[in-house]
């Protein structure tokens, strides 16, 4: 019906014309076949992202802001600004200038971000969000250079010769982060604790709170707090740092016959389990820290670490491998320690399990650190820090809902950006004739894209 759409049919039919001739007999002169024009793409801009990880954007309910694209392009391309920029322009057909990113990131707003993400969690909790779960990781900067807010301290991504951060996450049960917070870099992560805690009480509206956290928080301070403030907690012990008298209650149990121990400990409920695969991961640690402090002795290298399986002549020579450390520690393989207050009638399983719970937080930071590219940072103001940390925080909301999403048609995260990364439309030309073209898509992104489009 249209001068172009003749054409391409013509054109198809010379193609078709051709296939016909060499059906049935071989082509003397192939290369005679190869004037044939080839179709050239144009304008060919990357759609599936958008529908999908737009779509969930939106559900969750952030503005229809330029965030919104920052937050496609971090979790498709995370990389840093300038090569976002280009990214959106080469593939997502969307034109910004570095100018205009900087200052829609100076005008993100901490308290509206995770006031947003905070609703949207509690629509997974009718009754209200009861039981959260807080961990402290750090991120350290390229630069040796020191300030009130980037500080050497104690690493966990063993840089201490380089400044950082604290950030502090706060996740519901299902793992999806809801608040997020930060703290100068030599700040000790159990003093986050109270803090965090005073920010979401003032915040939020809870139930009866349970907040879930590891060993690191375990003080008297934080406990006496969250007594005092009527807050029920599900802490990690460090079983080695008890007093004598419990030790040996402990040690004296028989968990090869019952894998569950509990006393009461300071008023409150102390609960220790064994598990033979925590065991065998304990002996194989243990062994290859021993092989490799052997291997340095043997060679006479520099330890420059010390270790409890070393014994010391005085305080800095060392003289060999401590053997009665390594009997001692032997005696706590596969156990695990937990201090609550949680009343007698909570199983002692339901605590287990529910401490258990806190790999949802390690799995967001290594999201967070990894998969959205949270580091490398190279500001040194502390609003152009934490402006990426926000854009990661709502980038690691979208991508824990689109993963809860995929799981009713068992697909995964990595798989879909894969997938969708192929959708797109755009215009194509043979000779003289231009066309509107989209990606044809095969079942299972079709699939992805029906679970999301028009939901």
């Amino acid at each position: 019906s249209t001068p172009a759409k003749i054409e391409a049919l013509r054109l198809k039919a010379l193609q078709l014309l051709q296939d016909e001739q060499y059906r049935y007999q071989l082509n003397l002169f192939p290369s005679a076949s190869s004037n044939f024009p080839t179709a050239k793409v144009s304008d060919w801009q990357i759609t599936g992202y958008h529908q999908v990880f737009g779509s969930v954007y939106d559900r969750i309910g952030f503005s229809t802001t330029l965030l919104r694209d920052l937050v496609i392009a971090r979790i498709a391309h995370p990389k840093s600004k300038a090569a976002t920029i280009r990214y959106l322009k080469n593939y997502l057909g969307i034109q910004l200038k570095k100018d205009t990113v900087y200052r829609l990131l100076d005008t993100l707003n901490k308290q509206n971000l995770t006031q947003i993400a905070y609703d949207f969690v509690s629509r997974y909790h009718p009754q209200g969000v009861s039981i959260c779960f807080y961990d402290v990781t750090t991120l350290y900067f390229e630069t040796p250079r020191e300030d009130e807010f980037r500080q050497k301290g104690f690493s966990k991504d063993h840089r201490t010769d380089m400044p950082q951060i604290l950030i502090g996450l706060f996740v519901d049960s299902n793992g999806y982060p809801f608040d997020i917070d930060w703290f100068e870099g030599k700040t000790f992560e159990g003093h986050t604790f109270s803090q965090a805690i005073d920010s979401i009480q003032n915040r939020y509206t809870f139930p009866q709170l349970t907040v879930v956290a590891d060993a690191g928080m375990l003080s008297q301070d934080n406990l006496a707090y969250l007594e005092e403030k009527n807050i029920h907690y599900i802490v990690g012990a460090r079983l080695k740092n008890l007093p004598i008298l419990l030790t040996r209650q402990i040690l004296s149990h028989p968990f090869e016959r019952q894998v569950q121990f509990q006393t009461l400990f300071k008023r409150h409920r102390f609960i220790v389990d064994y598990s033979e695969s925590r065991a065998k991961q304990d002996r194989k640690n243990r062994e290859r820290t021993l092989i490799k402090l052997q291997k340095k002795l043997t060679q006479r290298l520099p330890i420059i670490k010390k270790s409890k399986y070393l014994k010391l002549e005085g305080k800095q020579k060392v003289v060999g491998i401590d053997e009665d450390q390594i009997i001692y520690d032997q005696k706590f393989d596969g156990l695990k320690g937990y201090y609550t207050n949680l009343k007698q009638k909570i199983a002692v399983t339901h605590i287990i399990d529910q401490y258990h719970q806190l790999w949802h937080v390690e799995k967001a930071f290594r999201m967070s650190k990894h998969d959205l590219r949270e580091r490398p940072i190279y500001h040194s103001q502390p609003g152009r820090i934490k402006a990426p940390l926000l854009l990661c925080f709502v980038s690691l909301l979208v991508m824990k809902e689109t993963e809860t999403q995929l799981r009713k048609i068992n697909c995964t995260l990595e798989k879909a950006i894969e997938l969708l990364g192929k959708v797109g439309q755009g215009k194509v030309r043979v000779n003289n004739v231009m066309l509107a073209a989209e990606s044809e898509v095969d079942i299972l992104t079709q699939t992805i894209l029906n679970l999301f489009v028009g939901h």
